[in-house]
């Protein structure tokens, strides 16, 4: 018979039965418990994050709105005023090279394929289906039937743009994420219930029973730690996989097999064959002698089997779909626990530890310097159904959802995301087109409020729940993960008016696990008495977001995709400007080549890039350097190699004015980024670098730049200082447009030497750009060394100079400026922030009010403390009386007793005296009577006796 037995402290081991030596045996290690007899203990953290309202309607101005109006604001519990300092995120990054995604990518690890998993899932669904719609994961399991498919370009800009200080993407639009309510409308995921506890229990809590003689835990765990040492005692590797849990446990018919076909993704329409199951759920078939072997093996009663059954599935359930924490391959032991009392019916909150999962994931990935090779594992199929649903990166299969079916459904199945290249995936969050936001939105016919009293329905309590602001947290063994929820960053998408949304004022990402139940407690907490106003219909807006939001977002954010735009290649990183340089110089030495072109933009002429073709070939070898995918250069013997300068188009020309070039006009909305142009007098090719042209050039004006142009004045003083608003500096001067097409032998190095000037002025301004302003003036000596450097080439960069001069002088200024400005505020800055202040302050007084009602309830039941306490003490000293005379009786007993014990003792005595007497037998008692009579008749003899004559 097995055996549970905790050897050590902390931990638990498995044994086949009572003979077996431990090292034998499985030893787990055991955590503490978050629920049952073993749970820790805790003081909660009570109403200290639930104000006393959740929305707020005040007067602010909105977009689109002449005047002020009543906005209906999503309030926060962690947040304080905002500090309008930019957000870093994984695409600054990138566009400042220190982080890279390489040529591959494998951040995300996706769930493989398991042989009988989509089988065992359909015999649970049709044997369970009211135990599980009991514990409220009916849809949640369901939504297991299907794969979820990614494409890699999508999901490189949307860690790109994903802010882990805030847990928020950052799109065109604004801020929006992933909410709780988000992963119950598409993954079913139930938001209220017993904390997710993962963790090993202690053998006594496994085997043990209450007082009364109930089990701590369902028999049916036990089981599943049997068969998990089974299979740990079968592996080679110390593991248990999946696929090894699956095919002990189900041992049914497999309907279903892994894709082989190698199809290419369809940029029009969904594929016929998704190589999913249907979706279609039988009835529930009786269990075959083959199907019946697990549970003799592992000695399973009858009256046992169905829920052990269901507990088995729902561990690999766990593992494998929901929660995948370090794998998704592994059966985790302290899942059993949670996996057992699901198949009783208990119902648990996964939605809270799935959404921690899955932000902790998202944000490894966007705080790394490699992120291409992260291997970040979490549920990100509801990452996947998340944008197919907001972005339509998928093909839906257009099927209605019912009751039974959650949304996420619509986008399963193999190759269903959009073929997008980078730029039209890039496109999704800088245009935003068709996004609805308050997709999912609870609004109302009329005004209704929520009061958290206990006497919510489901869906409501669960809404209230995913619209409060808290920390989300997730315990699995050893890991522990808390992450902050911040649902008033994107209030658009519950439908309400957004507003700048604060700072977080305690940016917990570490803690104990008494702050992880703490918070969890505090999340789903019920009976608040907090309320929430919900948004009704007629206060849907058009753009729902204050001017003072849109000048918020317009400021942290900047140019950030006409930056991404340009920064679109993946792969390998750019040369450095050392590196570029040394090319140019080397250059500057070749043969001389006559097959410089220059393309005329922006009214101005720039030369590009040099011709891959040498001029010395024929027109046939010239020909077979052409590449076929008019993308990219053949890397063909003989060919040359294309040398790409990254040319900026802001005062290129008066800085190498006089450099000679040739000219061959070509109209920007001729060609694309990237593109090899021809030219058929000289049969030279030019290819356009993608950094060369700007961000609106090529792709038009975000919808969001569109809003903010409206919105621009032609400047702004400050003392001394002009900056302009537009994102081109003034021209220093206008070159005259060279007419020379052909040059002799020198031409090539001084074209080199201009080439190299280029790549100077290229470093200088890469410089300038990423150079904090407070830390621009340290730059002079670095500056002064690219100046020497335009020296040796004999140009004449004193216009660059100056200009540059002038700007740190300007800077210098502003930062001075800047310091004057740090104890005060604008009127507008100051209105608005006594109007937060006011608000917070009535917030503050309200609660406070609460706060003395309180205090004088228990002031009252104190005063009532003194009258008790009397009476007590009266009863104390009657208590007193009583005492004394029962120890007086007591001692009056004692000495009765002490007399007592001498006629005991005599008693005592004649008893032992009779224990020893002889004992006489029957027989001679009889005789003795006898002899008795035979006496009393001689005396009567004697007494008649006449012996007297």
């Amino acid at each position: 018979m097995a055996r549970f037995k905790s050897f050590q402290e902390g931990s638990m081991t498995i044994l086949n039965d009572s003979t077996d030596k431990v090292e034998n045996g499985t030893t787990l290690t055991v955590h503490s418990a978050f629920l049952g007899a073993w749970a820790l203990q805790y003081d909660p953290l009570g109403d200290v994050l639930h104000p006393p309202q959740w929305a707020i309607e005040t007067s602010c101005e909105v977009i689109g709105s002449k005047s002020d109006s009543l906005a209906l604001l999503l309030q926060s519990a962690h947040h304080d005023e905002e500090q309008p300092t930019p957000f870093s995120l994984l695409g600054h990054r990138i566009q400042t090279e220190e982080a890279v995604w390489g040529n591959t990518f494998k951040a995300i690890i996706d769930p493989s394929y398991c042989e009988g998993y989509w089988e065992w899932l359909e015999d649970i669904l049709s044997r369970h289906e009211q135990m599980l719609k009991k514990a409220k994961i009916y849809e949640a399991i369901y939504a297991s039937l299907f794969s979820y498919d990614r494409l890699g370009s999508v999901m490189r800009h949307f860690c790109e743009l994903w802010s882990p200080s805030t847990n928020t993407l950052h799109t065109a639009a604004g801020e929006m994420s992933i909410s709780l309510w988000d992963l119950r409308a598409l993954g079913g995921l139930p938001i209220s219930g017993l904390i997710y506890d993962e963790a090993v229990p202690h053998a006594d809590e496994l085997i043990g029973v209450d007082k009364d003689n109930t089990y701590y835990l369902p028999v049916n765990c036990r089981y599943l730690f049997l068969a998990y040492h089974r299979l740990l005692t079968d592996s080679k590797k110390g593991e248990v996989k999946i696929d090894a849990w699956v095919k002990f446990w189900f041992k049914g018919k497999i309907s279903y097999s892994k894709s082989s076909r190698k199809t290419s993704r369809n940029k029009t329409q969904r594929p016929a064959n998704v190589n999913n199951p249907s979706g279609t759920i039988g009835e529930a078939q009786v269990r075959t002698p083959k199907q019946e072997e697990v549970f003799t093996i592992l000695g399973v009663k009858e009256t046992q089997k169905d829920v052990t059954h269901l507990a088995a599935f729902l561990a690999c359930w766990l593992c494998k779909f929901v929660l995948p924490v370090g794998s998704y391959e592994l059966i985790r032991p302290g899942v059993f626990k949670v996996a057992a009392m699901m198949a009783r019916g208990t119902r648990f909150c996964l939605a809270v530890p799935v959404l921690a999962s899955i932000y902790r994931g998202l944000n490894d990935i966007a705080k790394s310097s490699n992120p291409g090779k992260c291997d970040a594992v979490f549920p990100v199929h509801y990452v996947y159904a998340w944008l197919g649903e907001y972005f339509s990166t998928h093909f839906s299969s257009g099927s209605q959802p019912s009751t039974q079916r959650p949304k996420m459904i619509r986008y399963g199945g193999e190759r269903v995301a959009k073929q997008l290249d980078e730029a039209e995936a890039l496109d999704l969050f800088r245009k935003c087109d068709d996004l609805v936001m308050d997709r999912f939105a609870q609004r109302q016919g009329k005004s209704k409020e929520l009061v958290d009293d206990g006497q919510l329905s489901d869906w409501e309590t669960e809404y209230l729940i995913s619209i409060r602001s808290g920390y989300l947290t997730l315990r699995s063994g050893s890991t522990k993960v808390i992450e902050p929820y911040n649902p008033h960053r994107f209030s658009r998408q519950f439908g309400f008016t957004q507003d700048v949304p604060g700072r977080l004022n305690v940016n917990i990402r570490i803690c104990s696990l008494k702050n992880i139940v703490k918070h969890f407690e505090s999340l789903v907490r019920e009976k608040s008495h907090s309320k929430l106003r919900l948004p009704n219909r007629a206060d849907r807006r058009a753009i729902p977001i204050t001017k003072a939001y849109l000048k918020w977002w317009s400021y942290v954010y900047g140019d950030y995709f006409q930056s991404s735009a340009k920064h679109s290649a993946r792969g390998k990183r750019p040369a450095s400007p050392k590196q570029q340089v040394v090319k140019a110089k080397k250059l500057a030495t070749a043969e001389p080549r006559t097959d410089l072109l220059t393309i005329q933009m922006n009214g101005g002429n720039h030369d590009l890039v040099k011709s891959v073709v040498p001029l010395n070939k024929t027109a046939d070898e010239r020909s077979s350097c052409e590449d076929r995918n008019w993308r990219h250069l053949k890397k063909k013997s003989g060919c040359g190699i294309a040398e790409r300068v990254n040319v900026s188009f802001n005062d290129v020309d008066k800085l190498l004015e006089g450099v000679p070039s040739g000219t061959q006009p070509i109209q920007a909305n001729q060609v694309e980024e990237g593109d090899i142009i021809h030219n058929s007098k000289d049969e030279n090719f030019i290819l356009l670098d993608e950094q060369s042209m700007s961000g609106e050039s090529v792709h038009g004006p975000s919808s969001f730049d569109l809003a903010l142009r409206q919105r621009q004045r032609p400047n702004h003083a400050f003392g001394t200082i002009r900056l302009p608003f537009s994102s081109n500096p003034s021209k220093l001067g206008l070159a005259a447009p060279s007419t020379v097409t052909a040059y002799d032998t020198g031409s090539a190095i001084v074209d080199a030497r201009r080439a190299a000037c280029l790549i100077l002025d290229n470093s200088i301004k890469s410089i300038l750009r990423k150079t904090p302003l407070e830390k621009l003036a340290s730059l002079r000596p670095k500056l002064q060394k690219i100046y020497d450097e335009f020296s040796k080439f004999q140009v004449d960069y004193s216009p660059l100079q100056i200009e540059i001069e002038k700007h740190i002088q300007n800077v210098g200024n502003y930062i001075s400026m800047r310091s004057g400005f740090a104890n005060g505020v604008t009127l507008e800055v100051q209105v608005q922030r006594l109007a937060d202040v006011d608000q917070r302050l009535t917030n503050a007084l309200a609660l406070d009010g609460q706060k003395l009602q309180r205090a004088q309830a228990l002031s009252f039941e104190l005063n009532g403390i003194g009258p008790k306490r009397a009476k007590l003490l009266k009863e104390l000293e009657l208590l007193d009386l009583q005492e004394d005379k029962l120890k007086k009786s007591i001692d009056e007993i004692d000495a009765e007793r002490a007399q007592d014990q001498h006629v005991i003792a005599n008693l005592q005595a004649e008893r032992a005296t009779l224990e020893a007497a002889e004992v006489i037998e029957k027989d001679d008692m009889e005789v003795a009577n006898n002899l008795e009579q035979l006496l009393k008749s001689e005396r009567d003899e004697i007494q008649n006796l006449a012996w007297l004559p």
